[in-house]
């Protein structure tokens, strides 16, 4: 490894930075397919494989480092949850994008492009919340907002699927969407579970 000019345990706090800062990419990736009104989403599809690699890559160094250190920053079980969450967000987002390359959906939802919207502003908020968790800032606040955004989506998701159902769509159709909305709904719950591992820090370290 590189020689660095970093303390070791201050290591953790940049590698959740790079990989929060991979993870806000990644959403905006897949707005931006979510937004296309082109019908060929490979170009997306084929960066968010790039920044999934690129995550998988930064959680590994972060394992590296857990297995290294003596002393860390805040409890372990927490730095790997952390870390996990993150990686899984990013590796949601590339199966989304895959998802709908894969099964040829070539016209986006109106639905899914909200939760497009939603989903990255879940990213900028938890990406702010762990630029500020090395000073231990409390985080209260960035738990309540995402909170609110994650409600938010599960209106629209409930809403995207009860519609599915209702307007006499073809049935592959109809299971098509449903696991593109699945994702997406799961890809929101990680970004949520980030938000509770981060206030968990907090609370632990107060």
């Amino acid at each position: 490894m590189p020689f660095s000019l970093v303390p070791r345990e201050r290591q953790f706090f940049v590698l959740f930075r790079d990989n929060a800062a991979t993870m806000v990419e990644s959403l905006q990736v897949l707005d931006s397919l979510l937004a296309n009104t082109t019908g060929d989403y490979a170009d997306e599809a084929r960066r968010l494989r790039d920044l999934e690699h690129k995550a998988d890559e930064t959680t590994h160094k972060v394992n590296n480092e857990l297995n290294r250190t003596f002393i860390t920053p805040f409890d372990r079980e927490d730095i790997y949850a952390l870390a996990s969450a993150i990686d899984d967000v990013v590796d949601l987002s590339e199966e989304t994008a895959d998802t709908i390359v894969l099964d040829g959906i070539h016209e986006i939802t109106p639905e899914a492009q909200k939760m497009g919207k939603i989903l990255l502003s879940i990213g900028h908020e938890v990406a702010e919340a762990i630029d500020k968790l090395e000073k231990q800032t409390d985080l209260h606040e960035y738990w309540v907002r995402i909170h609110e955004l994650e409600n938010e989506a599960d209106a629209v998701t409930r809403s995207a699927i009860g519609a599915l159902f209702q307007n006499g769509y073809d049935p592959i159709y109809v299971i098509k969407w449903k696991d593109v909305y699945a994702l997406l709904e799961k890809t929101v719950d990680r970004a949520e579970d980030i938000a509770k591992i981060l206030e968990t820090i907090s609370i632990k370290n107060a």
